[in-house]
């Protein structure tokens, strides 16, 4: 069964009330500098009140509303989503030569204007029931947030089954989805890390045959999978996605520069 930590939200610890009592620390900081008549205290006010301004728009305005940026841990998402430390990594067998952990900016404006829509890569809050790692660490589950490609939308009907020529394929509606396997720079994206194996593994429960029925999915209900599908604890395993679980949209690379683009 594939394990797999939360995507990272880049100062994610820093919480609305530490926030504000920064804002407020700032604040009062800069009134007992700007009464001074030192032109450098008057320097650090305005440096001060610039930051204020900075911060409030940052972490009270643009992150709770508009735009949040995660970084990858992990290679569920590969190769669209880089996430991954050097050396061999006994989950997926590989031995990357080199460190790599996408930033990226998700949007999260566009989904209070409309729905998500097949292919989007969505950031979300994952159910209890996604935290495969709970009972082996002897905690409970919790809810951690997670990032993958969104294959079926309300009323879909989702199979992943073997084709007529052998091959595990994603079936929606009774019609195989089409998915090429991404090339080296996965600007053919939204595509496939490599096939998916013929056996899945016996975890995935839902929408997998055999032996289990087509996943049909209701009002408010989301399937969702990694790019990676060999490596991606997904929809398969734990089920359906709630909407209003969802974060929104990855749009953008913006780190590290070799990397910078336009999610599709």
């Amino acid at each position: 069964m594939p394990q797999e930590v939360g995507a990272g939200e880049i100062l994610a610890n820093l919480s609305v009330g530490h926030i504000v009592l920064a804002a407020l620390v700032l604040t009062i900081l800069r009134f007992l500098l700007i009464s001074q008549r030192i032109p450098f205290a008057k320097s650090v006010a305005e440096l001060i009140e610039s930051l204020l301004v900075a911060g409030v728009l940052v972490f009270l305005v643009i992150r709770p509303f508009l735009l949040q940026a995660f970084y990858i841990p992990s290679e569920s998402m590969e190769p669209t989503l880089m996430g991954h430390k050097a050396g061999y990594s006994s989950a997926t067998n590989e031995s990357p030569p080199t460190e790599i952990h996408d930033k990226l900016f998700v949007n999260k404006l566009g989904y209070h204007l409309g729905e998500p829509q097949r292919g989007d890569i969505v950031v979300f809050r994952a159910p209890k029931e996604a935290d495969m790692m709970a009972e082996a660490e002897h905690r409970p589950p919790v809810e951690n947030v997670l990032i993958k490609r969104l294959i079926g939308v309300p009323n879909d009907t989702i199979e992943v089954k073997l084709d007529d020529k052998g091959v595990m394929r994603v079936f929606r509606n009774g019609q195989a989805v089409n998915e090429a396997p991404c090339n080296a720079s996965a600007s053919n994206e939204p595509c496939i890390k490599e096939p998916m194996d013929t056996t899945q593994p016996d975890a995935a429960r839902f929408g997998v045959r055999p032996p289990f029925k087509p996943l049909k999915l209701g009002p408010d209900e989301l399937f969702v999978m990694g790019d990676n599908r060999n490596h991606s604890n997904d929809s398969r395993f734990w089920g359906v996605l709630k909407r209003d679980r969802v974060i929104g949209k990855a749009m953008f690379i913006f780190w590290p520069m070799d990397r910078i683009r336009i999610l599709r």
